[in-house]
């Protein structure tokens, strides 16, 4: 579909590069308590039958986000989220409990939609060709929180219960088209995106910490190395559409 002018005055567009998603599967008592009870959290039944439900972890460079309508004036930041993942109204979509940024600029931005939006110093690496990533190092450090992980991904996503192929595993995590979050000012909103299916790689966590999760009591220290998975997807274009108020 040909964008609208209207579309392009009110949209903004980036390109997302080195979107690295580590996923973990808890039980999914642990979530409740943390999700507006309008949104219907989605979970699986694990071989011992207990409920579970998927956090991620992730940390990604937006590059060059800009106006539809203009190609610049345009900013570059790094940015970790914390999600999981949820159904409200029909909307398959992500909720974020919470995010890092490495601007000020983009600080300000992201504060006014999320309320627990933080800055955060970024150090990041990736040695990446076309066979993946062979390695892939970020730390992520606020004033007294640290989210880090070294990975490898040159391997495509796998089956793995409760997805039947290795595509529908990375459909569920990576094409989430709503975004919500709770801001400043109450309530909770979303924001409508656009973008392609995802093609990530897929591979393993060998380091990691996670000191968002630890302190919401939904994942442990001594899970942080058994991640469900771990995506990295090179770079897709987001367009971004303004948030609404998500509704009852």
């Amino acid at each position: 579909m040909t964008p609208t002018a209207l579309d392009r005055l009110t949209t903004a567009q980036v390109d997302v590069q080195n979107f690295a998603l580590i996923t973990h599967a808890i039980p999914a008592h642990r979530l409740y308590p943390h999700v507006p009870q309008r949104f219907e959290l989605e979970t699986y039944e694990s071989d011992s039958g207990e409920e579970m439900a998927f956090i991620s972890s992730s940390t990604f460079c937006n590059r060059q986000i800009h106006w539809s309508s203009a190609r610049y004036p345009a900013h570059d930041f790094d940015q970790s989220t914390f999600r999981t993942y949820v159904t409200h109204r029909d909307r398959r979509g992500a909720y974020f409990f919470g995010t890092y940024v490495s601007t000020r600029l983009s600080l300000a931005g992201q504060f006014l939609v999320a309320a627990n939006s933080h800055l955060a110093d970024f150090d990041v690496t990736t040695d990446m060709d076309d066979s993946g990533y062979r390695s892939y190092r970020s730390r992520a450090r606020t004033s007294d929180q640290e989210l880090y992980f070294h990975i490898e991904a040159t391997e495509v996503p796998e089956a793995k219960g409760p997805f039947v192929s290795g595509n529908e595993h990375a459909q569920f995590i990576t094409y989430r088209l709503h975004g919500f979050a709770r801001p400043p000012f109450g309530g909770v909103t979303y924001g409508p995106i656009e973008h392609r299916h995802m093609d990530p790689w897929s591979g393993r966590l060998i380091e990691g910490r996670f000191d968002f999760w630890e302190r919401m009591e939904v994942l442990y220290p001594s899970e942080f190395s058994d991640p469900f998975s771990v995506l990295v997807e090179p770079s897709v274009r987001f367009t971004l559409h303004p948030r609404a108020p998500a509704g009852s």
